[in-house]
């Protein structure tokens, strides 16, 4: 546990109400809080040994522009007049967010998987317009060839983790948030970012009809609103590229990001396991 970043903690540094850790996070730890104006947010806490604060401001300046530029995407919220606060000694930080209503699309759902395509097609044209930012390619593409990240379309940025999981849909529309992971690369490694996130619950939960489904709805609904096609054999290469650094991340730990990094040996099984049936796959 991240030392000041109990529950009890957050009460106190951030003048909440009520307190309830979330499920799901790999790199920080959510939880949902109710604040002394009686509003809903999201405080997330990273430990700061594994964050680089300047990548953490970046990525939140590009949150913060982004959704200036589109209300799809929830806020970075200012605690006492700072984005980040610091707890804990210094050995943690709390950044606070807009709460998202709403339930997770479900990737089997023909019209969810679809609505997916769309949104991450025009997230994509709110991307192209955020001031440049010094941030990284993405994880994934940090050693790719200057022929594979010419593979996928102009380099732009990401959100870098595009999955249900990271949507909801509620009364408002649907709203986007998660974006600990955006940094630049070509937009097809999202939409294939997308189809491994569905085929890695297909693999690990025996579902392959799943994975089969959301891809007849999903690519078909980018492309209509993207107004162009992106070619199976680019995906797939993309999918391959991100199953090969998930490999290298589970075999040296130390330069894996921070969720894999500090996974459970039993979730670290799981992965391998997913690498070994994706690779032993007929193509």
């Amino acid at each position: 546990m991240v030392e000041g970043g109990s529950a009890e903690d957050l009460g106190a540094v951030l003048g909440a109400t009520e307190v309830e850790e979330l499920g799901g996070g790999y790199q920080s730890r959510a939880f949902r809080i109710v604040l002394g104006d009686g509003s809903t947010a999201v405080a997330k806490v990273f430990d700061a040994t594994t964050v680089d604060r300047a990548e953490l401001d970046a990525r939140l300046g590009v949150c913060s522009a982004l959704a200036d530029a589109d209300p799809r995407v929830c806020r970075p919220l200012p605690v006492d007049g700072e984005v980040v606060a610091v707890i804990g000694a210094g050995r943690a930080y709390v950044v606070c967010f807009e709460y998202a209503d709403g339930r997770a699309p479900d990737p089997s759902d023909a019209a969810d998987a679809a609505r997916m395509g769309t949104e991450l097609a025009t997230l994509h044209g709110s991307l192209r317009h955020v001031p440049v930012t010094r941030l990284p390619l993405v994880a994934t593409l940090q050693r790719a060839s200057a022929e594979t990240l010419s593979l996928g379309g102009a380099i732009q940025l990401l959100h870098g983790d595009f999955h249900a999981g990271n949507l909801r849909l509620g009364p408002a529309g649907l709203r986007i948030f998660d974006l600990d992971d955006c940094g630049y690369g070509p937009p097809a490694f999202d939409v294939a970012n997308a189809l491994y996130m569905v085929q890695f619950d297909s693999i690990v939960e025996g579902t392959p009809a799943v994975y089969d489904s959301f891809e007849r709805s999903f690519l078909p609904a980018y492309a209509r609103t993207r107004g162009e096609v992106v070619p199976t054999a680019v995906l797939t290469h993309f999918i391959d590229r991100r199953v090969d650094a998930l490999a290298r991340w589970i075999d040296d730990l130390a330069s894996a990001p921070v969720g894999i990094r500090t996974s459970s040996p039993e979730w670290l099984a799981t992965l391998r396991a997913f690498v070994e049936t994706y690779r032993s796959a007929p193509r």
